[in-house]
């Protein structure tokens, strides 16, 4: 059989089309006669890839029934074999092949008869660090080893551009450039400062070819002078980190310059440069045939405002099927105005219509026409603005939109709403966008594809979710407006790495209340000596250790990154704690470090980072307590990396269960390898003390103090006051409701066993404004009792104070009380960190029923402290009775 496909230079290109009629036998499911395309997944492949072959069904053949094998010579390979809807996939080491081109053999059977065979050119390519690959499959592209969804725009001059918009979430430029020999070091400038800072270029090098605009005739010199320079240009920069293609050409196809001149360029770069795509931009889908064999991305410049913003789906429809499984097809959005034919630009929300358009129809990227410094190109501010919301927006979709995976059909009960669903590792996300200027309500249906989701869908980019049954969304839609839903799969077996004791928020960065952004840090300079303003950091959903999306920080210089500043966390002295992340790192010469520190515990931290994902950790015993230990995470050497599942955790870690004997379980853990556990009860533990083997029972209020041993030497500790007593499980009565805002567990937190931390906000206490503590506790029986505690939290800068003094009452009967003692506050109310306070009364040991603790409020803050002549808080929890 017939191989179709094309030369250049003597050698076959890097993809290969096998459409050749379908042979079938009577005795199987009868196939019309159809084509079914067969070729490489990836343009080429480096030496750690897998390589893939593709093989797509006609869409009324069964894929079940097929087999696709691969054989090289004689010899038969060794596949993992996948069927995905109507698609066959074969898979093998990279490691089988040699450098170059090889032929590999395929077959398409069926119940072991070959409806078709031919051959596919595997191209293997020596690796390097700054590849760009296309994946044919789904158009997208792969860069510095990751699937990579480019979003930018055109720009003259470059200016300070790159760092401005980096920051706000663009990964692409594409200047338009002399390409004289005068301009070279400001190339290589504002190219090496693109490094720096993230940004891809796509390299214009299209003054060199063919005649210049609108029939200018471009630069007057030879074409023999324009071709050295071509050369020039692309030896120059064809190994730099920032580039991402080679663009060559503006609408040749509306400016009537003949495909064979670009064929011919195309040809010269690829001959000196096997390793990144070369991309054009055209008008006319009509001739998307003759332009076939010119170039690796397609991109389309529909412009259509003032008129309808529909002619996009044209445009990048209409190339979309001209180059399936061949090329990249992107979108240039119109980001102008105000001159010829188009009397103003897009307003913001045309140019999101627009943007969405091109995505929910497939482009693999999208580079806006154009971005001028200041607001000259847009001249609306707030379209440049929508044009950077979008930037993070598609970031955070990246891995949905160029994922192969087969998603389920989605429609909308309004035709002039256009939807598509997305799927990856089992995750769905739905798309919609309202074609009309007007909001509207709307359901969205979708097919059920066997997919075991959650009920309700995460509108991802707006911090609320709505219902979701399986089969439908309802909602509703601004004018010109999106929606993004993100519908997760239920929770599998995979057991989460999330530590119950971690005290970080969002641990895994998961959850993201503004698009590219995680909760629960803050960002400041390493150096405001020696910052960067293009540094950035943003989530990126494209690998992670945990979760769909990982932290990554780009640092363009020495010192010069953001510093991360996790939310405040809550240590106790002489605790020991662990903390633990993840990191990986970009290759680079002098691979990047980092540093993890917390000023109050005198702890600093520093790592050099490898490329591939490593755990970091540290132990430290806080020398004092604190509810305002901040954690600091640096990229101090300048890089790229990557981080996840940040956690800090007690080590060892005591917990407890009161039993119904109200006596207390304690358990004691620690981390594996980490050394043996030793015990003692109200001191702390040594070489000699017991050995933790199973729990312990506690029947009086204690202190319970572990140590993590190796040998003779205490690497880690941890104390923990468990609350045995009389009152345990008992009921309360409140003479004086708490507030509303510290309810904890209403009545029952004073004799729950649930003691609070320092952290005020912790849920664990109750809290009274200006009004007395006033609890009876009912024992149920008469009870002999020792001795009356209460539990307060002292923490004068929140307004908290501890009480002026306690009083205790006794009775047995409920109704007659008396005062058996008071004890006033000597402690008094340090300003600093927060401390935990007992104040006990010591009784005459007789039998009694009812206990009433009465805490007398401090009152209005006297001046020395903050909120002078406010009325101060009372925050109690626990009353213990001995």
């Amino acid at each position: 059989m017939e191989q179709v496909g094309y030369q250049k230079s003597g050698k076959k290109l890097w993809f290969a089309f096998i459409p050749i009629t379908i042979l079938f036998l009577s005795s199987f499911t009868v196939l019309k006669a159809e084509t079914i395309k067969v070729f490489s997944r990836y343009n080429y492949y480096l030496p750690n890839n897998e390589i893939s072959i593709i093989a797509i069904l006609p869409d009324d053949a069964s894929a079940a029934e097929f087999q696709l094998n691969l054989s090289q010579g004689t010899k038969t390979i060794e596949v993992a074999s996948d069927i995905e809807g109507q698609r066959l996939s074969a898979t093998f080491k990279a490691s089988i092949l040699s450098i170059g081109t090889t032929s590999i053999h395929f077959s398409i059977t069926q119940i072991d008869n070959i409806v078709q065979e031919g051959d596919v050119d595997i191209v293997l390519q020596e690796a390097k660090a700054n590849a760009v690959q296309i994946d044919k499959l789904t158009g997208g592209l792969i860069a510095d080893g990751l699937p990579f969804f480019p979003f930018g725009f055109y720009c003259v001059p470059v200016g300070n551009l790159p760092e401005k918009e980096v920051v706000h979430g663009m990964n692409l430029i594409a200047p338009y450039q002399s390409n004289l020999p005068d301009g070279l070091e400001e190339r290589k400038a504002y190219m090496d400062r693109c490094a720096e800072l993230g940004i891809k270029v796509q390299y214009s090098v299209n003054s060199l070819i063919g005649s210049g605009h609108n029939g200018s005739r471009g630069l007057d010199m030879s074409d023999e002078d324009k071709l050295a320079l071509l050369k020039s240009e692309v030896k120059t920069f064809r190994d730099h980190p920032a580039l991402l293609s080679w663009y060559i050409n503006d609408e040749p196809d509306g400016q009537g310059r003949p495909p064979e001149i670009l064929e011919a360029a195309y040809n010269v770069i690829h001959e000196l440069d096997t390793y990144h795509p070369v991309s054009i931009v055209f008008m006319m889908p009509s001739q998307a045939e003759d332009f076939k064999n010119t170039m690796d991305i397609a991109m389309t410049d529909p412009y259509p405002i003032p008129g309808p913003p529909e002619q996009v789906l044209n445009n990048i429809n209409g190339y979309g099927d001209a180059y399936k499984y061949e090329k990249s097809v992107w979108l240039v959005p119109q980001a102008f105005g105000g001159q010829e034919m188009w009397n103003r630009e897009p307003t913001a929300k045309e140019l999101r219509v627009m943007t969405y358009m091109g995505l929910i129809s497939g482009a693999k990227g999208i580079q806006y026409f154009i971005r001028g410094e200041g607001n000259t190109n847009p001249q609306s501010v707030s379209a440049w603005s929508e044009c950077s919301n979008m930037a993070v927006e598609t970031s955070q979709m990246a891995p949905f939109l160029l994922s192969a995976d087969d998603a389920p059909k989605v429609s909308a009960s309004d035709e002039r709403i256009l939807t598509r669903a997305f799927k990856y590792k089992g995750n769905l996300l739905v798309m919609a966008i309202n074609e009309d200027n007007t909001p509207k309500e709307f359901s969205i249906k979708v097919d059920n594809d066997g997919g075991n989701y959650k009920d309700e869908a995460a509108l991802w980019f707006e911090n609320r979710s709505v219902d979701f049954d399986g089969k439908q969304i309802n909602d509703m839609i601004d004018a010109h407006g999106t929606r993004v839903y993100l519908i997760d799969q239920k929770e599998t077996k995979k057991k989460s790495q999330i530590s119950s004791r971690n005290l970080i928020v969002n641990p895994s960065f998961e959850i993201l209340a503004s698009p590219g952004q995680p909760i629960g840090f803050n960002k400041t300079y390493t150096s405001y000596e020696k910052k960067d303003l293009g540094a950035t950091t943003f989530a990126d959903s494209r690998q992670s250790v945990e979760g769909m999306v990982s932290l990554r920080i780009i640092n363009p210089v020495d010192s010069g990154g953001n510093k991360i500043r996790f939310l405040p966390l809550v240590v106790n002295k002489d605790n020991s704690y662990v903390v633990t992340i993840w990191a990986k790192a970009k290759a680079q010469g002098e691979m990047p470090t980092f540093r993890l520190s917390m000023g109050l515990m005198n702890e600093i931290h520093t790592y050099e980072i490898s490329t591939e994902w490593q755990e970091y950790s540290f132990v430290f015993t806080a020398p004092s307590s604190s509810t305002n230990n901040i954690l600091s995470l640096e990229l101090l050497r300048k890089g790229t990396a990557w981080f996840d599942l940040l956690q800090m955790s007690p080590t060892p870690v005591i917990q407890y269960e009161i039993s119904e004997d109200k006596t207390a379980e304690v358990k004691i853990e620690g981390a594996p390898n980490d050394g043996q556990i030793r015990y003692a009860i109200d001191k702390a533990p040594d070489a000699k003390s017991s050995l933790y083997q199973k729990p312990i029972t506690i029947k009086k209020a204690s202190t319970v103090y572990a140590g993590i041993f190796e040998g003779s030497r205490q690497v880690a500790a941890s104390k923990l006051f468990v609350p045995v007593n009389l009152a345990l499980g008992k009921p309360v009565t409140l003479a004086i409701p708490f507030h509303e805002k510290y309810a904890a567990n209403g009545n029952n937190s004073l004799t729950d066993g649930i003691m609070g931390s320092t952290a005020f906000k912790d849920g664990k206490w109750l809290g009274f404004s200006g009004e007395d503590l006033s609890a009876t506790i009912d024992l149920q029986a008469k009870t002999k009792v020792n001795k009356v505690s209460g539990s307060f939290l002292c923490d004068p800068n929140s307004g908290i104070f501890l009480p002026s003094k306690i009083l205790v009452y006794t009775s047995v009967d409920g109704d007659k009380f008396d005062l058996v003692g008071e004890q006033e506050n000597l402690a008094g109310n340090v300003r600093g960190e927060p401390q935990l306070h007992q104040i006990s009364v010591s009784l005459k040991e007789k039998p009694v029923r009812y206990i009433r603790l009465v805490a007398k409020a401090f009152g209005k803050i006297p001046e020395g402290y903050l909120f002078t002549g406010s009325t101060s808080w009372l925050f109690a929890d626990e009353i213990l009775i001995e």
